[in-house]
């Protein structure tokens, strides 16, 4: 584990349409490292009992590209330095939470960062992941502020 002070900018807002709307748009102009999503439970045939399509990957290196037929109920995109955290609002559109890690004089919240190590679980009975290899160099990035964890977000060690 390593640990560091950094400085972070968090803004937020919400929209109308889908989570997978949110998703095509922050995806539009740069590919994120990584994305993560949770289907709608009451869309998915759950014949084979881990509530998730045979298709679905819910985390994929790259722009994802997940079935277009199943909504998703929220939606995480992770770039270098920032993390997209998107949600289906009960009454339809979309909320969105959003840090970037900023130069220590861009006014953001000063916070303790730790760059932990991620070690996948491949269970393919119980979380519907593919059986393979784990993300070889995932991390994932804890922001505090006075012991309290704030924000985190994942990134793949280059």
């Amino acid at each position: 584990m390593t640990n560091s002070q950094c400085c972070i900018i968090f803004s937020h807002g919400e929209a109308a349409g889908s989570v997978a709307d949110g998703v095509r748009q922050w995806v539009a102009d740069v590919e994120p490292l990584l994305a993560w999503a949770e289907p709608d439970p009451l869309h998915v045939d759950i014949a084979n009992r881990t509530g998730r399509r045979d298709d679905f990957k819910p985390l994929v290196i790259g722009m994802p590209s997940w079935p277009t037929d199943t909504p998703l109920l929220e939606a995480r995109l992770f770039w270098a330095t920032s993390a997209l955290y998107i949600v289906a609002r009960e009454n339809g559109g979309w909320s969105w939470a959003r840090i970037e890690e900023a130069a220590e004089n861009s006014g953001g919240a000063k916070v303790a960062c730790s760059v932990i190590p991620v070690h996948t679980l491949r269970d393919v009975g119980r979380f519907g992941v593919p059986d393979g290899p784990a993300i070889k160099g995932l991390q994932a990035i804890e922001y505090r502020e006075q012991g309290r964890l704030v924000a985190w977000r994942l990134v793949i060690e280059s």
